[in-house]
């Protein structure tokens, strides 16, 4: 009889973790966007506390103080990075606007000197006419860009606030989040949850490191190369590096396109240059950079930037790299350390 109630307790256990567990997956899965946005404000909050602890330890001034300089200081090196770089992106896309016309028509006349470029510009200008989108169409898929803007700019919002709260008390948060769990292993998931916060603090400031040398290395390559609105392609890649593997390889397609209306030598030495700036990053700078801090397999990284990008969208891509990042320490400390390698011997 007991052993019939004991097989009939670990039944309803079993089923109900089972049940616990799909709901909170399904949970995930229907407001996975929510979660992406919690995420984005965490990694928000770990560059300001990173920026204000390290105010602290040089100046001495309160933490209060020290996260109000560190917000300021973001968002002013913003500000003042777009007013300078404005007039400069306006001017060079005044320019191109000039110069586009005369550029295509040339495209035009060396793809006409090949059989199936002749071809290509005959189909193109036959179906020119069905292209063109409906008076509807165009009003849907202006509403569509409207909604997306109007989207974008929320969810910004919300991470620079929510990242703020964080920033501003952030033990309170991790003691709130230690809580959750039984007394024996809250001293253990607070040292995996400092382990996380430095892990996303050093990968940022490698990250931030690589950003700045692609953006001035593009910058100057293709000024030597006499590109147009080198300085605009050379910010895009500078945001695009954020993303890896996928980044890169985005922010190369208009500097090419762009250049390829000067001829396809000029397409040529502007893929040529993208890829040597990619080669020095990928091989040099980056093992140089996160081999004491972070280290992600690029066959990882891109396999999560494939699925978060499906689950989540643009918001997935651009995360997945920090996502993966705190995921391997959890996995590393909680999983494997504590459960696979519990029983072997401390020296080992």
């Amino acid at each position: 009889m007991k052993q019939e109630i004991s097989f009939t307790r670990k039944v309803v256990i079993t089923t109900s973790v089972v049940l616990l567990l799909s709901g909170a997956l399904a949970l995930v899965l229907y407001a996975v966007h929510f979660f992406f946005l919690v995420f984005a404000s965490i990694l928000f909050a770990v560059l300001l506390r990173a920026m204000t602890n390290w105010l602290h330890d040089k100046t001495g001034v309160g933490k209060g103080l020290a996260l109000a300089l560190s917000s300021l200081l973001f968002f002013g090196l913003i500000f003042l990075a777009g007013w300078l770089i404005a007039p400069t992106v306006q001017a060079q896309i005044e320019d191109l606007r000039e110069t586009l016309p005369s550029s295509i028509e040339r495209l035009k006349d060396q793809l006409g000197r090949t059989s199936w470029g002749a071809k290509a510009l005959d189909e193109l200008e036959s179906s020119q006419e069905s292209m063109m989108p409906e008076t509807q169409e165009i009003v849907n898929k202006a509403q569509t860009f409207f909604t997306s803007t109007i989207s974008i700019i929320t969810d910004l919002f919300i991470v620079i606030v929510i990242g703020i709260f964080f920033a501003s008390s952030p033990a309170q948060y991790q003691k709130g989040i230690v809580s959750l769990v039984p007394v024996r292993h809250r001293t253990r998931l607070w040292e995996v949850l400092d382990k996380s916060y430095e892990t996303l603090k050093w990968w940022l400031f490698g990250k931030l490191v690589t950003m700045v040398f692609v953006g001035i290395l593009t910058a100057v390559g293709l000024m030597l190369l006499g590109i147009p609105m080198a300085l605009a392609l050379a910010v895009i890649a500078f945001f695009l590096d954020f993303i890896p593997t996928v980044g890169p390889i985005l922010a190369s397609v208009p500097a090419i396109l762009i250049a390829f209306l000067d001829g396809p030598m000029a397409a040529l030495y502007v893929a040529i240059l993208y890829f040597i700036i990619q080669s020095i990053e990928s091989y040099l700078l980056a093992p140089l950079i996160f081999e004491k801090t972070v280290h992600i397999s690029p066959v990882i990284t891109l396999l999560s930037l494939v699925l978060f990008g499906i689950l989540v969208g643009p918001l997935g891509v651009i995360l997945a790299a920090p996502l993966v990042a705190v995921l391997q320490v959890f996995v590393r400390e909680l999983y494997i350390k504590d459960y696979l390698e519990r029983d072997l011997p401390k020296n080992q």
